[in-house]
């Protein structure tokens, strides 16, 4: 659902919340971009989303993840932390089944969204409420030659300890954009939990032309939690020249989705794909629209069932991979004037 596009501070509790928030980030930086030997045998993702790609400012704002891939966890040794994580959750289906090769993967993500108006310095009730929300992803990736499974949990904490208020703040202040001024009524300090998983089926392929090839791959996914519950379904399709086995859509975009760089390495010369992906969720909850559970918050009834499409184009040489992308979105919630709109720039590397 990452693609749907009065709060206080808890005194004490909210800085004690923030140091874990802080600490977490810097956990993230170290394993994605120094960190320990196995850290770096894998592959990195910098993300970023942000609605300035599609000249909006409302909705879902901005987000920022960074991610590592881990390669064919039984290339690790049996005593290594990535063989020995896999291997406490191959009680789930799929991972560690014959057949199937799997990959662990983790994020630390920021997301901000802001309503229509940000001048205001008490927001419009019927609008989206201000929400930042701060998660570490974990996901293990089961992959065979035509599926691809991933089980996700997501841990993180919406409110003031997520500190997308300063983020937007400076960010605004940087590029000369207007300053938003409705951060004092953002949602309230809760934890985040969610599980989920995502299949992706590579249901058609085959060539055009003679260099040229092309793939359909349906996705599902099913999400529960205080992020998001829900289900949705979707199709992801790529084009292009010396295409990777990479299911990069098996997020129905690329954004800050690491899936493109799973089960794949660096490729010999150049690969260009062009990929395009239309989806519906069927929405029980989401939490930057419906507030807070376990605290009065700002929320707005979000609309039942959501639709999104996305288009982009990736290019990968060697060890890197470039990826840009846009994403639509049908309206969210009653009373919003658009859907959501907003770019994906990631860059990936081996």
């Amino acid at each position: 659902m990452d693609s749907l596009g009065i709060g206080e501070a808890a005194g004490g509790h909210g800085w004690g919340i923030t140091r874990h928030c802080v600490a977490s980030v810097l956990f993230g930086a170290a394993l994605c971009v120094g960190g320990p030997a196995w850290a770096q045998d894998g592959a990195v993702t910098l993300s970023i989303e942000n609605d300035v790609f599609t000249g909006s400012d409302d909705s879902y704002s901005n987000g920022f993840g960074a991610s590592w891939v881990s390669r064919d966890i039984t290339s690790y040794g049996q005593s290594s932390f990535i063989r020995r994580w896999a291997r406490f959750w191959d009680i789930l289906p799929y991972v560690g089944d014959e057949g199937y090769t799997t990959y662990a993967a983790w994020s630390v993500v920021q997301e901000m969204h802001t309503p229509a108006d940000i001048g205001l310095e008490v927001p419009l009730a019927s609008d989206q409420p201000y929400a930042g929300v701060l998660y570490v992803n974990s996901t293990l990736y089961a992959r065979s030659d035509r599926w691809s499974h991933a089980w996700e949990l997501k841990l993180g904490v919406v409110g003031p300890s997520a500190q997308a208020d300063t983020v937007q703040r400076q960010f605004h202040q940087l590029i000369g954009a207007d300053e938003p001024m409705g951060w004092d009524a953002q949602l309230p300090d809760e934890p985040v939990a969610n599980v989920g998983l995502t299949s992706t089926y590579l249901w058609k392929e085959g060539g055009l032309g003679r260099s040229a090839q092309w793939r359909l791959l349906p996705v599902g996914s099913v999400s529960l939690g205080n992020y998001f519950t829900g289900v949705g379904a979707g199709m992801y399709g790529e084009l292009g020249w010396n295409l990777v086995d990479a299911f990069g859509g098996s997020s129905l975009r690329e954004g800050l989705s690491a899936a493109s760089t799973v089960g794949v390495g660096p490729v010999d010369g150049w690969s260009l794909s062009f990929f395009s992906g239309l989806s519906l969720h069927a929405v029980g909850y989401y939490l930057p629209l419906d507030g807070t559970m376990a605290r009065d918050s700002r929320s707005v009834d979000s609309k039942p069932v959501v639709g999104s499409a996305s288009l982009g184009a990736a290019v990968r040489h060697g060890r890197w991979v470039l990826s840009l992308s846009l994403t639509d979105s049908t309206k969210a919630f009653e009373g919003q004037d658009d859907g959501a709109e907003f770019g994906a720039l990631s860059l990936s590397w081996f």
